[in-house]
């Protein structure tokens, strides 16, 4: 790591656990612990007991090292955390308390919990809400930063999504995706080759004890530099195209329960454990359009939504006895000078494009059928259905899919070189008991 600054002043003011006086007759006060220090931040032996009490609680006794190693972990952990958090301040970056709220909402719902019985839950397991709250927040905080710094490292061309589309549509079966565990060993960008066989021994080491049938779930914890260590090195499942390319090659014919590695990255080394496969066969995605056309009356000062809703019902009675023809009415009356010209007519579009207002009251008509004036975002509508139709949708989905998968695995791959500049350029100093080589 690049050491950037002392931080002398901060230095000296660390006590780890002396009592304080502040005057011979002063009560002793006890001034919290740091367990690490992070450029001009630290963090807290408060919150690494904290993270150790939540891990704890949350994941099988089996599969977690000693306190001494998990401590550990949990210390690089927060040591990236706090290093994205301080980007996060930098770039001036912000999540409201509403989306904390609705996140945490969220997650209660997916669990079968109110927010109360969540609350519950938490006391339950020795952990305070707002403790809980500020984790949430701040994973928030952190998801919402490295988005914005990876997003614009990532390119993607049309024709790299035109090439995995097509392999997609041409191999459908081998359309695979691998639930997987991963074991990262991070070697310096400018390893000398000494550090390079330390890691190579600590890798191969690894895997021969994974092999002989030690839990992969518990080295991964005890050993790995990446962010899933802590979850045990389980990546979920993935498909095999989003994963980084070297990923892709050695798990593309890998059966269940293989051990894999170590594969060199620039990053580091790599061990991959799969825990399952599966493939899925061909889909062919069919999409409703609608041929839509309507008439729209804005509302302004002058014009109210009583005014605006009685002309568009006299307009509708008029078309209805025939006495003028609902394109003649939109050419006169419609307010829309992008389909007015055209008789309010909108083309063939997919329902989901349209306001949620409008949207609604155009499912709900039959061909030729004329709604009542409704409301969306954009004023009052009278609207005709004309036709419906299904659209083959493969292709476009399949594109979709390309590009999500390219991304997935260029992000993947440019979030572990932008750890190692960020970590490299930063004063990091781990303090007390759990200070290591």
């Amino acid at each position: 790591m690049k050491l950037l600054k002392l931080f002398i002043a901060l230095s000296l003011s660390i006590n780890l656990g002396i009592m304080t006086p502040l005057s011979v007759n002063a009560v002793p006060k006890v001034v919290e612990q740091v367990a690490a220090i992070v450029n001009n931040n630290v963090i807290l032996e408060s919150d690494v007991n904290d993270m150790l009490k939540t891990i704890k609680a949350s994941v099988d006794p089996k599969n977690l090292p000693n306190d001494k190693v998990l401590r550990q972990q949990i210390i690089e952990r927060l040591i990236i955390e706090n290093l994205i958090l301080q980007k996060a301040a930098k770039a001036k970056i912000k999540v409201s308390d509403n989306e904390v709220t609705n996140a945490i909402s969220r997650i209660a719902a997916e669990n079968g919990m109110t927010i109360d019985q969540l609350r519950s839950r938490l006391s339950t397991m020795g952990i305070s809400y707002s403790s809980y709250r500020e984790r949430i927040h701040n994973d928030m905080l952190i998801e919402e930063t490295r988005m914005h710094e990876i997003r614009p490292r990532i390119k993607v061309s049309n024709r790299e999504i035109e090439n995995l589309a097509k392999n997609i549509a041409r191999q459908p079966t081998n359309n695979i995706d691998v639930k997987i565990s991963h074991i990262l060993i991070s070697i310096p960008e400018k390893a000398s080759k000494q550090q390079i066989n330390n890691a190579t021994n600590k890798a191969q080491d690894i895997i021969n004890r994974a092999k002989k049938g030690e839990s992969f779930a518990k080295l991964a914890t005890s050993y790995s530099n990446d962010d899933f260590a802590l979850k045990g090195g389980n990546m979920g499942w993935r498909k095999l195209n989003e994963l980084p390319t070297i990923f892709e090659e050695r798990l593309v014919r890998a059966e269940k329960g293989s051990i894999i590695g170590p594969i060199r990255s620039g990053v580091g080394l790599h061990i991959l454990k799969v825990d399952d496969t599966r493939s899925e066969a061909p889909k062919i995605v069919k999409l409703q359009e609608v041929d839509a056309r309507h008439i729209l009356i804005k509302t302004n000062v002058l014009v109210t939504d009583k005014t605006a809703k009685q002309k568009l019902i006299d307009i509708r009675k008029s078309i209805i006895n025939g006495t003028i023809t609902f394109e003649a009415a939109a050419k006169i009356n419609s307010e829309d000078t992008g389909s007015a010209g055209k008789g309010g007519n909108l083309g063939w579009n997919r329902p989901e494009v349209y306001d949620s207002g409008f949207r609604k009251a155009l499912t709900h008509l039959k061909k030729g059928e004329i709604s009542q004036p409704i409301k969306s975002s954009y004023g009052w509508h009278l609207i005709q259905l004309i036709d419906t139709r299904q659209v083959d949708a493969t292709n476009a989905m399949n594109k979709d899919q390309a590009y999500r998968l390219i991304f997935n695995r260029k992000f993947s791959e440019e979030y572990q070189v932008w750890l190692q500049e960020i970590k490299g350029d930063a004063y990091i100093k781990i303090t007390g008991e759990d200070k290591h080589e």
